[in-house]
C-alpha cells in the first residue's frame, strides 16, 4: 500500500491543521476529538443533501448550507437535551465566530461536506440512473 502513503501524508497535515478547531468544539476540549457524534451528524445532513442535490454545480451552496445546519443544530442540541434548562445567548453565538479555533471548526465542516456530499453524489446517481 506504498501507494497511499501520500495521499495519507496529506490527509494527516489537513487534519493537523484543522486540529485545534476540531478538538475545541467536536471534541472533549483537550486532546482528543469525539469522532462517532461528528461523523454521524455530518453523515445524515450530508446524506440529506446529496440526496436533494440534483447537479453537481450546485455542490458550493450545498456545501454552505450543510455547514449551517450543522451549526444550528450544534445550538439546539444542548438545549433539546438538557430539557428546557439551557438558554440561548446571542452574544456569545455571534462571538463565537471572531475565534480562530472555531473558524477552524467551520473550515472543517466545509472540506467534510464538500467530500461527502460529492462521495454520496457520485453513489446516488450510480444507484439511481435511470431518471
Amino acid at each position: 500500500m506504498e501507494f497511499l502513503e501520500p495521499v495519507i501524508g496529506i490527509f494527516n497535515q489537513g487534519l493537523d491543521f484543522f486540529r485545534p478547531g476540531l478538538v475545541a468544539y467536536a471534541g472533549d476540549g483537550v486532546s482528543t476529538i469525539n469522532w462517532m457524534p461528528l461523523g454521524i451528524q455530518l453523515g445524515v445532513i450530508a446524506l440529506v443533501l446529496a440526496l436533494l442535490m440534483r447537479e453537481i454545480g450546485g455542490i458550493i451552496i450545498f456545501t454552505v448550507v450543510g455547514v449551517i445546519i450543522h451549526v444550528i443544530v450544534d445550538v439546539v442540541m444542548p438545549m433539546v437535551r438538557g430539557g428546557g434548562g439551557a438558554g440561548f445567548d446571542m452574544n456569545g453565538f455571534i462571538a463565537q465566530f471572531t475565534q480562530m479555533d472555531y473558524l477552524l471548526y467551520l473550515g472543517a465542516l466545509a472540506v467534510g461536506y464538500f467530500v461527502g456530499i460529492i462521495v454520496l453524489s457520485i453513489l446516488k446517481g450510480l444507484i439511481f440512473r435511470g431518471d
